[in-house]
């Protein structure tokens, strides 16, 4: 598994330092996040690129064994009236202990009702990202799936 906190780390501390725009390594589960992160409206825009920076729109180079270190997400960061889009980004699963939440603790969490998990309840306007048999998707989808999952990181 990618390194979950390294992702949510960074993006923390790029929207305390009020950066504009940000490049993390590629790896596919760090591009379901940050393209879920995009849908829920937490970043203004996600593209592939390199080193050098983003790719134009429209164009693809293919992902080469020669090319795999240099190749970068860049995500650029959403602000409301000066204030970041993201508030907090934290690691539930870690390496060392993961968490993992069926159908029903979801909805319990989904619902702020207690549930017999090491898991918090979610606040207002938190999502939660798990990843179960369908990939990386975000709680919401989840529970319309109706499946669990490993529990890997949440947003505010």
């Amino acid at each position: 598994m990618a390194p979950i906190y390294h992702l949510c780390s960074h993006i923390q501390n790029a929207y305390r330092n009020n950066l504009k725009k940000i490049a993390v390594p590629y790896n596919k589960t760090f591009k379901a996040i940050t393209n879920i992160l995009y849908e829920e409206g937490l970043v203004q825009s996600v593209s592939s690129g390199d080193v050098h920076g983003p790719f134009q729109v429209g164009y693809q180079v293919p992902i080469t064994p020669s090319n795999i270190a240099s190749r970068r997400i860049w995500i650029d960061l959403k602000y409301r009236h000066g204030e970041p889009a993201l508030q907090k980004m934290g690691v539930v699963s870690k390496p060392s202990r993961r968490i993992f939440a069926s159908v029903e603790e979801c909805q319990a969490i989904a619902a702020s009702k207690s549930s017999n998990s090491l898991l918090k309840n979610q606040s207002l306007g938190q999502i939660t990202i798990l990843n179960t048999p369908y990939g990386i998707i975000e709680m919401k989808e989840a529970l319309k799936k109706q499946v669990g999952g490993e529990v890997l990181c949440y947003a505010i």
